[in-house]
């Protein structure tokens, strides 16, 4: 039994798991967005989920006290999961990769980084292709 086997089904990919190779950006994009999304991790892929503010302070001593240990309970899990989205995402790319996270401890950060890394070339790729298309000579009219 492999180590993926004893993870709650939620927390495996359902199916082959796709890494990203700089070729395959858009699809490797959309099943991760969707994997992470299964396990609740995409808001912090994403940069929806925030660090917890902290709370206002009361009157009450003691009531100050255990507002500021459940905020400390609450940005610790936020730390936790916030690191497991972006080590999610690590074991997610091809070794190549690693480079573009080098030094980036935010998983919002690591999915802009590798957007911005793979998403260009495809739009130049395609504006490469309609420039050669605009180019072609056309036939002459016959009639």
């Amino acid at each position: 039994m492999s180590s993926s086997d004893s993870l709650p089904k939620t927390e495996r990919y359902p199916h082959e798991k796709l890494t990203l190779d700089g070729s395959n950006y858009s699809q490797w994009a959309t099943g991760f967005k969707m994997w992470s999304g299964g396990i609740g991790l995409w808001p912090y892929v994403n940069g929806d989920e925030k660090e917890p503010s902290p709370p206002a302070t009361l009157t009450d001593a003691d009531q100050n006290i255990i507002r500021a240990e459940k905020h400390g309970e609450r940005v610790q899990v936020y730390k936790q999961r916030r690191l497991l989205a972006l080590s999610a995402m690590s074991t997610a790319i091809d070794a190549q990769d690693f480079v573009h996270l080098r030094d980036i401890d935010d998983p919002h950060v690591a999915w802009t980084a590798l957007e911005k890394k793979y998403l260009p070339q495809k739009a130049i790729r395609f504006n490469q292709y309609l420039d050669r298309l605009f180019t072609i000579p056309k036939a002459h009219d016959s009639s």
